[in-house]
């Protein structure tokens, strides 16, 4: 039997342009797969646990355009007389659903994607074997749960700024010399100095969970940029987030952060005083819960931020869009690259997480796909500067970030924080710089490959020094300020 396996990055992208070019149109379709249980085109063993069940991801080609029914209906399935579900996920600022997903109860089969069209089903090997050649399939996988990339226990529960000084902004203005207004903020964790500043931390004594670094960035930092956070959900009372964070989406029905990843990725990016861009509007899109992350899920997700995304860049007040992605698996999935693919098609930035493997980091999705897709990937370092032990690396990372004892918001309650390790907690920190840069650089609102190129351009150099053979980026995440606060 002929055994699926993931497509290599280079023959995903050969079939995506020749696809491109030679599928054919809708007339010339031809029935070439049974539904399950019809019997197999595929000869194999009557053995059961020779051509066991899995549940599979089929996405579409972007020639097929027809109605899902008709799609089925030539697969084999009979859609008359079936039940057609239309579920609602997540709520726009208007109240009106924001996102529609749609499930038929022939063999459970849930379609989903606006943008990338895409449907699930649980099927045999040998069926999804001969579904492989169906013209309006582009791309067929076997689903793989994902992982957040937080290190499993670093979680630890930290006590939260006077009351006095809860969702309350006490930070000092200042002015530079060509009259640009910045502040200083003395109560920082640690991650948000290295940021702004030039040389490696001297802690005199502070420990790295302490808030008394300080923090320079500018005043209107990532005013009106729209970033959506990929994960786990928001805890959007969090009064860190002064009423920035909202809900758009979610793959399970319900929209609350079970696991506190999400809520401490999108402090990391946003919060008052624990984020790099204080300004941005945080948008949470739920793709995992304590059961952990569905592949299927982050296609549907990001799917939705792309439409919100398409909506948002025809309106004047619109700033720019960053997808923050602190998830992955190995090996890397078809499903991330051509999700991530149409994102950065339609002008959205993103920051992905290199995982926490301590190897090479082109192993992993999707941050293996940085050297095709102007993605960036992003490996962890720690306060003294050092590429943290748990960080995979090499070519495929493009940049650090801060990512051991990183103090951010937490889920447990509306002032609650925690400390956490991972690539988990360095992805965030360059999503909040890259919308403090789109405020800056207008004319990279739709480009995210631009954009990357500034934002490795505006890095620290030869500062994480490699320690391996497979030599990477020795790069370190900053925003320019000169100096040392």
């Amino acid at each position: 039997m002929k055994t699926l396996s993931l497509l290599s990055t280079a023959l995903i992208i050969t079939i995506l342009q020749s696809t491109a070019s030679t599928a054919p149109t809708a007339t010339k379709y031809k029935h070439q797969w049974r539904r399950p249980g019809a019997g197999s085109v595929v000869s194999h063993s009557t053995n059961p646990n020779d051509d066991p069940y899995h549940d599979y991801i089929a996405i579409l080609s972007d020639d097929e355009v027809r109605p899902w029914g008709d799609i089925f209906d030539e697969m084999g399935f009979s859609t008359q007389g079936s039940t057609k579900k239309t579920h609602s996920l997540g709520v726009s600022l208007s109240g009106k659903p924001s996102y529609n997903m749609t499930s038929y109860d022939v063999s459970g089969i849930r379609t989903f994607g606006k943008n990338l069209r895409a449907f699930t089903i649980h099927m045999r090997e040998s069926e999804a074997e001969a579904m492989e050649d169906n013209p309006s399939i582009i791309s067929l996988e076997r689903s793989q749960k994902r992982e957040w990339a937080v290190v499993p226990g670093s979680a630890k529960i930290q006590p939260p700024l006077p009351p006095a000084d809860q969702g309350v902004r006490r930070f000092e203005i200042r002015k530079r010399q060509d009259a640009q207004v910045w502040v200083q903020q003395g109560n920082a964790p640690w991650n948000l100095q290295r940021l702004s500043c030039q040389h490696r931390i001297d802690a005199k004594g502070r420990l790295p969970t302490d808030l008394k670094y300080n923090y320079r960035f500018e005043q209107d930092a990532g005013k009106g940029v729209d970033v959506y956070v990929v994960d786990s959900g928001i805890n959007v009372d969090h009064v860190e987030f002064q009423g920035r964070a909202r809900m758009m989406f979610s793959y399970f029905g319900k929209v609350d952060d079970d696991v506190g990843h999400g809520t401490h990725c999108a402090g990391t990016i946003a919060a008052l005083h624990y984020g790099v861009a204080k300004n941005v509007n945080i948008w949470g899109i739920k793709v995992g819960d304590s059961n952990g992350v569905n592949g299927e899920a982050i296609v549907a997700g990001i799917d939705a931020a792309i439409t919100r995304h398409n909506q948002r860049k025809t309106q004047p007040d619109f700033m720019g869009s960053v997808i923050s992605m602190s998830i992955g698996t190995a090996p890397p999935q078809q499903s991330d690259f051509m999700i991530l693919q149409k994102a950065v098609q339609a002008g959205m930035h993103a920051s992905v997480a290199a995982m926490n493997s301590a190897t090479d980091a082109c192993n992993f999705s999707p941050g293996a796909f940085s050297q095709q897709i102007p993605i960036i990937n992003v490996g962890a370092a720690d306060i003294n500067d050092t590429r943290a032990a748990f960080s995979n690396f090499g070519k495929c990372v493009d940049i650090y970030a801060p990512g051991v004892s990183i103090v951010s918001t937490f889920n447990n309650n509306a002032t609650g924080i925690a400390s956490l390790d991972g690539t988990s907690m360095a992805c965030p920190a360059v999503t909040g710089i890259i919308a403090d840069e789109l405020v800056r650089n207008p004319k990279l609102r739709l480009d995210p490959a631009a954009m990357k190129k500034h934002i490795l351009g505006k890095a620290l150099k030869g500062v994480i020094k490699p320690d391996n053979v497979l030599t990477g980026a020795e790069l370190l995440i900053n925003n320019g300020f000169p100096g040392d606060p």
